[in-house]
């Protein structure tokens, strides 16, 4: 059977993660599912060698068989393991981590539950399905600061991806700011879908409060988040 050497296409939230990867980094894609990602970023020569995980065997088993596909095993490594808090990353010289899918109270979980993230020169690249909000908020407090954070539509969904970065210093951001990201409400309309990606968050928030408005409870915190987010759209150009 013929090896094919063409890198598999990623969707445009995979492009998105893979675009923080700089060249020569060595990855470990972690929760890897098919490990499009770390065989695209191997065959394109932007990463030299990838450590894939899932905790799972049955997707590590399809990872391992899509390498072999596209011709790049020799330059991969395959681990069983939950998170990447028993690897030895250092060892095998992986500086970046891609965490990928997963909701953003599990990506939490792994990083806490990772001395490796918070060690200098290691950087990480999350991509969370859900709930980024809880992820910011962790980021914030465990004193990693996201460096840049960008957007991508992918099956009539909008998602984000950042990259983030271990100093200790633990930050208080604003409501708008967990719920939106800094570096999109910096860019704004600048990035082309910060318009619609503004418009779900607010009305997801609104229905938050209608909702609590019904059962009688205290709108204050979401009245003020409304009124924080209609001053963002307002300073949109051509909005």
């Amino acid at each position: 059977m013929s090896i094919v050497r063409a890198a598999p296409l990623l969707d445009a939230r995979l492009a998105l993660a893979a675009s923080f990867i700089r060249m020569g980094e060595r990855i470990c894609d972690v929760g890897t599912d098919h490990a499009y990602l770390p065989i695209s970023l191997i065959l394109r020569g932007i990463s030299p060698y990838a450590v894939a995980t899932d905790v799972h065997a049955p997707p590590l088993d399809r990872a391992r068989r899509n390498a072999e596909k596209w011709g790049c095993a020799d330059r991969m490594v395959f681990i069983l393991a939950d998170g990447v808090s028993s690897l030895d990353l250092a060892s095998r010289g992986v500086r970046v981590l891609l965490i990928c899918g997963m909701g953003g109270e599990l990506i939490a979980r792994i990083l806490d539950e990772a001395p490796y993230t918070r060690t200098d020169p290691v950087r990480a690249v999350l991509q969370p399905m859900s709930s980024a909000i809880d992820l910011r908020i962790y980021l914030a407090r465990a004193g990693y600061r996201i460096i840049d954070e960008r957007l991508a539509a992918s099956g009539g969904r909008i998602y984000t991806c950042m990259s983030v970065v271990y100093d200790g210093v633990s930050r208080v951001l604003s409501p708008a700011a967990l719920l939106l990201g800094e570096s999109h409400i910096r860019r704004g309309a600048q990035e082309p879908l910060f318009m619609p990606y503004l418009q779900r968050e607010i009305d997801a928030v609104r229905r938050r409060r209608e909702g609590l408005r019904r059962g009688g409870a205290d709108t204050a915190a979401d009245d003020a988040l409304l009124a924080e987010l209609g001053r963002i759209a307002e300073a949109q150009p051509n909005v």
